[in-house]
């Protein structure tokens, strides 16, 4: 950047009816307009921005120790559910007991208030998962789409 100010030759847009009235400004600027469908860079930068703010707010980033990082291995469905089909509740269910729940985009996929350590609640989980996927016809050895 040398300081000195240019009208862009060209102005690329997303196919959308918004941007319409502003064609015929552009032409009597003499700034040609490309339409699209896709755009890549914008796409690829807007999302290297979401990273850099999700990278800002984490404090301090914990690698977890060797033996935390089989927790994936030893719980599969666990991981798996976690990934993409919603998210766990563990703990203390306002001085009632202990309680584990999955609950997914659809709402409660599975409950327990059986089990009395952190150890017995992953089982649980790892097991009512396990169910969860048959019944739904989910097969963990298939790459999912």
């Amino acid at each position: 950047m040398d300081g000195v100010a240019r009208r862009p030759k060209l102005v690329r847009l997303r196919g959308h009816h918004q941007w319409r009235d502003l064609f015929p400004v552009l032409e009597e600027l003499a700034v040609e307009v490309s339409v699209e469908q896709k755009l890549p860079g914008i796409e690829k930068t807007y999302q290297a921005h979401l990273r850099r703010l999700r990278d800002k707010q984490r404090a301090v980033i914990v690698k977890p120790l060797p033996k935390q990082s089989r927790v994936e291995w030893m719980f599969p469905h666990v991981a798996t559910y976690v990934r993409g089909c919603g998210y766990l509740e563990i703990g203390d269910q306002e001085g009632q007991g202990f309680v584990v729940r999955e609950i997914g985009y659809g709402g409660l996929d599975f409950e327990d208030d059986t089990p009395d350590t952190l150890a017995e609640a992953m089982a649980v989980l790892e097991a009512g998962l396990a169910r969860w996927f048959k019944v739904e016809g989910i097969d963990l050895d298939q790459p999912q789409l």
